[in-house]
């Protein structure tokens, strides 16, 4: 068996490439846009590619599936409730698929998403027994996928106690993310674990109850990729162009208080925009232009999009949601100012009074 994982930086992604080297095939699972590196690897290891697998209908990046498709004549699957724009072939759960001596197992995992599935992996040339499970976005090393992407944090519980924790603690997990991403709260930047170490050390896997679960995963969730319902309806074959240019990264819509001032001090003139109520901004502030968040999207034409503009709030949630918001309308400039005007108070300007 040969297992290749790719690591993609900008966004926190994982990518995989498994085959058999005996019969010389192998399948690539949750490809990105950039499909040279599978091609070339693949040839470069005398293998052909057989089958793509697409874990989910992905919401924070562009896929590659389709070009790949194109490119090696593989057909991409997806789980069977999954429409797609263009052909695929529909898998069910608990599905059987052999891939030389490699045999996959692919589980409806929905909670993410609908449509997510993990697909486990057993080497046959070694034992009968499952070495693997690509978990996509259902379960990372140390953290769920969220479920607020049109998904469902009780069938993500579902998923996770009725599924992938019946899998035996020896079993390592393949995600499809690290941290960096926006599709969890809290991932490890290690890419691999096994079932075992997340049963034991995962901290959402140390809720009590269902309700103690969906409480947890639904709380602090980070901003939402943005335009995630046309990447995904892009990476689902309904949109002919990308709705963005490259995989989404949080850190490239946030700023530390430390950059801003180091900006500033180098003569950047950088549009402040305060997110606070009226009483707030009285009380303490930096300057800049208030809109509470309650109008931002009534007066978000008072505001320049070429202009780069930094949000802030009192410690960064509301001034999240607006760099939300307005990255959707098409303000690629945009940065929230991570830990808002309390991080600004504690770290570079203690006059500014707290409250």
């Amino acid at each position: 068996m040969i297992f290749q994982q790719f690591r993609h930086e900008q966004g926190g992604c994982l990518s995989y490439l498994i085959g058999c080297t005996q019969k010389q095939v192998c399948f690539v699972v949750d490809p990105q846009f950039e499909i040279a590196p599978y091609v070339e690897y693949a040839s470069s290891h005398a293998m052909t590619i057989t089958h793509i697998f697409e874990t989910h209908a992905q919401a924070d990046h562009l896929s590659g599936a389709r070009q790949l498709s194109e490119v090696t004549r593989a057909p991409v699957h997806y789980m069977e409730n999954a429409k797609a724009g263009y052909p695929v072939v529909p898998v069910r759960d608990g599905e059987v698929i052999n891939v030389g001596n490699i045999s996959l197992k692919t589980i409806a995992t929905p909670g993410h998403t609908d449509d997510s599935m993990s697909i486990i992996v057993t080497d046959r040339a070694r034992a009968n027994e499952p070495w693997l499970v690509l978990t996509g976005d259902t379960l990372f090393v140390g953290d769920t996928g969220r479920p607020d992407l049109d998904g469902s944090a009780e069938k993500l519980y579902d998923s996770i106690w009725n599924k992938l924790l019946t899998l035996d603690d020896s079993v390592e997990i393949y995600p499809t993310h690290f941290a960096g991403s926006t599709c969890g709260k809290a991932m490890s930047p290690k890419p691999s674990s096994t079932i075992g170490f997340e049963r034991k050390f995962n901290p959402a896997l140390r809720a009590g109850s269902k309700k103690e679960f969906v409480e947890y995963v639904m709380a602090d969730l980070p901003v939402q990729p943005p335009r995630f319902q046309k990447v995904r309806q892009f990476n689902l074959g309904f949109l002919k162009e990308p709705p963005i240019e490259k995989t989404y990264d949080m850190s490239d819509l946030q700023i530390s208080v430390e950059q801003l001032k180091a900006n500033i001090d180098k003569g950047e003139k950088p549009f402040i925009l305060d997110v606070r109520e009226a009483s707030e901004f009285a009380q303490a502030n930096i300057g800049g232009t208030l809109i509470p968040l309650r109008e931002i999207s009534k007066r978000f034409g008072e505001l320049d999009p070429n202009k780069e503009i930094v949000v802030h709030c009192h410690s960064g949630g509301r001034s999240q949601r607006a760099v939300e918001f307005l990255y959707e309308k098409g303000f690629t400039k945009v940065k929230n100012l991570v830990g808002g005007i309390d991080a600004w108070s504690v770290k570079i300007d203690p006059k500014v009074p707290r409250y």
